[in-house]
């Protein structure tokens, strides 16, 4: 009974076929290698839990965007899933995020350009994500050092005609949908023309609201050319997607930004037209500011903690049902004019450990790109590779490139290796039956209870410890890093055994236990708690279940030992 509750959980919880991932691309390939020289080891996207089946998460935080993703490619979408990804400088030219949105259209399709700029913020810099404008346009961000004297919405950006009759053209690339974002205060008509040929035209009513129109492309169309009739016209953005199901990232960038200048923004306008947009997925690269701003006085982490909530808080206004992940700042440095150039700046981890605490109060996933680009000292060899500009702020080429294949590269394995539980009834069931009756008397929450677990060796190439370690993680139980387990487990094959004294700090005992195949005994003077395994099924082949079945077996066996070990250190 025990055995058959084990591998009923362990299928539950086994990765599934349609989210296995293809080999990655040439370039991805490329870009691995160049972290393997830079010590840029990559992380994991923590990914806080919402719903529980027993001890096991059933749904996270990034599951809206995983199940859109899903539909992508089991072909059941019947629109677009977007990317919403708001950034500072490191994004504004499209840098960083452009790996992140070829990795994903690579595997879900492409979904169009999504949102556009009239034109580039800057006198340089290529237009990607924007229309083309010889001149007749003034442009404003919310990270100017004047405040706009216009509202801006959700771009951070926004263009305002200083000539009658001012233009912009945009490429077609297959989009046949779009909208078009501008202010409805002292406009005149807006022009919209496909291939030379009028498509539509505002009638502006001078209410001082934001506005939408949305037009339809015909099919093989070339260019779609913008023309604002009255000088003082404000255009916020124009989107262009594609027919169907596939991809969108909306870049979302502004040089200077961080969390409280986004704040500037007109919320109507932004909520409106993030709602519009409807991302499944928001992203948030900010913190690079904050922590320069910090280190200059100009910002104190009161303010930093309070516009950062209210800027999440901000966004789910808008797209309440939108997945967020917020990305912590990458390596940051004094600079060029510091006597110790490379000096890590004072207030950078507290700005990352702050940002995760927001990122898990608010109900987002958090991803550490310090630590996936080698923590400290992995700016400074990132420029000894001359993958840094001169004011050892800014990466470029293919430094900019690595960045974004390590978010894409964690995202991607997030909802590869993301158990989804159909059934959860059916898990606490099992679980249930694998502890052995009732949840554990003695404990306030039992169900929860699955105490940090680190394997030794854990070797992540091996199917059996990969599938026991995707167990426990299902569990919230499995780390990496022995210093923050409450249990270390042994391969007894393979591993020596630990002294008994571990380590003591009140009730966070650190505790050994060693795995025992049924067919051995525990020899005299085991040191660990043995967990003895029962005999496995001939049926149970595939190491990656076998590993499953396993954890499970291991994790109830441990609750159980550590509710009881707890129990006694707890009574007088």
């Amino acid at each position: 009974m025990r055995l058959a509750a084990a591998r009923t959980i362990a299928r539950a919880l086994a990765p599934l076929p349609s989210r296995r991932l293809p080999e990655p691309s040439r370039q991805d390939q490329e870009l691995f290698k160049l972290a393997t020289v830079l010590k840029a080891p990559g992380s994991v996207i923590e990914n806080p839990c919402t719903e529980w089946a027993g001890p096991f998460c059933a749904r996270s935080s990034l599951d809206p965007f995983f199940t859109s993703l899903d539909n992508l490619r089991a072909g059941s979408a019947a629109s677009r899933v977007t990317v919403a990804a708001f950034g500072n400088s490191l994004i504004a030219a499209d840098r960083i995020v452009d790996v992140v949105r070829d990795d994903l259209m690579n595997l879900f399709g492409n979904g169009g350009r999504g949102l556009l700029l009239v034109d580039r913020i800057a006198d340089y810099g290529a237009r990607v994500r924007t229309g083309t404008s010889a001149d007749g346009w003034q442009v404003y961000t919310v990270g100017d050092v004047k405040p706009s004297p216009v509202p801006i919405g959700l771009s951070g950006v926004v263009h305002v005609s200083n000539a009658p009759r001012a233009r912009s053209r945009f490429a077609i690339k297959g989009e046949t949908q779009g909208s078009l974002f501008w202010l409805d205060k002292g406009a005149g008509p807006i022009e919209l023309r496909v291939d030379g040929k009028p498509l539509v035209q505002t009638e502006p009513k001078n209410d001082g609201h934001s506005q939408l129109t949305e037009f339809t492309l015909p099919e093989g169309a070339k260019t779609l050319e913008l023309i604002a009739h009255k000088k003082g016209t404000i255009i916020q953005g124009l989107v262009l997607d594609r027919p169907g199901a596939g991809l969108v990232l909306d870049t979302l960038g502004v040089p200077a930004a961080d969390a409280s200048l986004f704040l500037t923004a007109d919320e109507e306008a932004v909520t409106q037209q993030l709602g519009t947009r409807s991302p499944a997925l928001v992203l948030i690269m900010l913190g690079g500011n904050e922590v320069k701003r910090l280190q200059w006085k100009r910002s104190t982490m009161d303010k930093v903690e309070r516009d950062l909530h209210g800027f999440i808080q901000r966004v789910k206004l808008g797209s309440p049902t939108s997945a967020c992940l917020l990305v912590g700042p990458l390596d940051a440095v004094l600079g060029p004019d510091a006597s110790k150039p490379f000096q890590q700046r004072a207030d950078l981890l507290e700005v990352i450990e702050l940002e995760r605490k927001i990122a898990l109060a608010e109900g987002c996933a958090f991803f550490d790109l310090f630590a996936a680009m080698g923590g400290t000292g992995s700016l400074q060899r990132f420029h000894t590779k001359g993958l840094v500009h001169d004011d050892l702020v800014h990466p470029r080429g293919k430094g900019l490139d690595l960045l974004g294949a390590l978010i894409s590269d964690a995202l991607l394995k997030s909802w590869s290796e993301t158990p989804r539980a159909e059934q959860p009834e059916a898990l606490v069931a099992a679980w249930t039956t694998l502890l052995g009756g009732a949840p554990l008397s003695n404990e306030v929450d039992p169900w929860r209870r699955a105490p940090p677990v680190a394997l030794i060796p854990g070797d992540p190439k091996d199917p059996m410890a990969g599938g026991i370690q995707r167990l426990l993680a299902a569990a919230r139980a499995w780390t990496p890093r022995s210093e923050e387990a409450r249990w270390l487990v042994l391969d007894s094959g393979t591993a020596q055994p630990l002294p008994q004294p571990l380590a003591k700090d009140g009730l966070a005992t650190l505790r050994c236990a060693s795995l025992v195949p049924a067919s051995n005994l525990a020899w005299e003077g085991e040191p660990c708690l043995p967990v003895t395994l029962p005999p496995l099924p001939e049926d149970l082949q595939d190491p990656m279940d076998r590993g499953g079945t396993v954890g499970a077996w291991l994790l109830a066996e441990l609750v159980r030992q550590d509710s009881m070990l707890t129990t006694a250190e707890s009574t007088p």
